[in-house]
């Protein structure tokens, strides 16, 4: 949630500035009319369709990638929840960590199931835990500030890679990315992408959009590679305006973070 993310400027806006600077306002004037009426191409419609400031609070899932999660953000409001739960492998136990932020504040809620016969876990109230992230030595693992983010599935980094991109029907897309432009949205391992090599180029995804030209879903569809089975990386947005935006637990729902809490954040 910390990565922040920004759309270049269209040539034809770039050219009409140039023109009005030199003076020339009839000339740009002409260029924007024309620009303007040009038919927007289905890469153009998908960049447009991702979420930005004005969206309202909408709900998110994220599957496959390195962090599956759930959520919702209200990005006029700067505030998120992010659910996360991850099983390990080895001992067999579940841990679900809840991130919330609103504004300044952020708390983080922490449970663990299957833990019978294990020991070492921390004990932990069950409330709502207001967290100093300046305590936290990393917040990109516990993600505790909110830094403008709008596209908490990082759809953007799968749709401004796009190699080609055709309009199947009414808000349906199909096409390729190249996830070797993934930065750091975590599509795919490292590893994966090594494995891939060339094909990563070019990897398969779809994408739909809702009649207020809003996405919906992305899909990638990463091919085996190496150890790797073949995977698929999905987003979903929805519930546009009618997700309840992340508020404040009221105060017999929160405390203050214990030592423990930090220790296991810092671990």
């Amino acid at each position: 949630m910390n990565i922040r993310r920004m759309r270049l400027a269209a040539p034809g806006a770039l050219l009409a500035l140039g023109v009005a600077v030199m003076g020339g306002c009839g000339v740009a004037d002409a260029v924007h009319d024309a620009a303007s009426s040009t038919p927007a191409t289905p890469e153009d419609k998908l960049l447009d369709a991702l979420p930005d400031f004005s969206t309202g609070p909408f709900h998110f899932t994220v599957k496959g990638g390195t962090q599956p999660m759930t959520g919702v953000l209200d990005a006029a409001k700067k505030s998120y929840r992010i659910d996360v739960s991850q099983k390990d492998p080895d001992l067999g136990f579940t841990l679900t960590m809840k991130f919330l932020v609103v504004r300044e504040k952020s708390w983080i809620k922490v449970d663990f199931k299957g833990t019978e016969g294990l020991t070492g876990f921390p004990e932990l109230p069950k409330k709502w835990l207001l967290v100093d992230p300046a305590k936290v030595e990393d917040t990109e693992d516990a993600p505790l500030t909110y830094d403008d983010e709008t596209d908490p599935g990082e759809a953007g980094a799968v749709l401004r890679a796009i190699v080609d991109v055709k309009e199947t029907g009414t808000g349906t897309y199909e096409g390729t990315t190249d996830l070797t432009k993934q930065g750091e949205a975590g599509i795919v391992e490292d590893s994966t992408l090594k494995a891939l090599g060339d094909k990563a180029k070019a990897v398969p995804f779809e994408a739909t959009v809702d009649a207020e030209g809003r996405l919906t879903r992305t899909v990638v569809k990463i091919p085996a590679a190496g150890k790797a089975k073949a995977a698929r990386y999905e987003v979903v947005y929805d519930e546009y305006g009618s997700a309840a935006s992340p508020a404040e637990p009221a105060a017999a729902e929160q405390q203050k973070a214990p030592k423990a809490a930090y220790e296991m954040l810092n671990a």
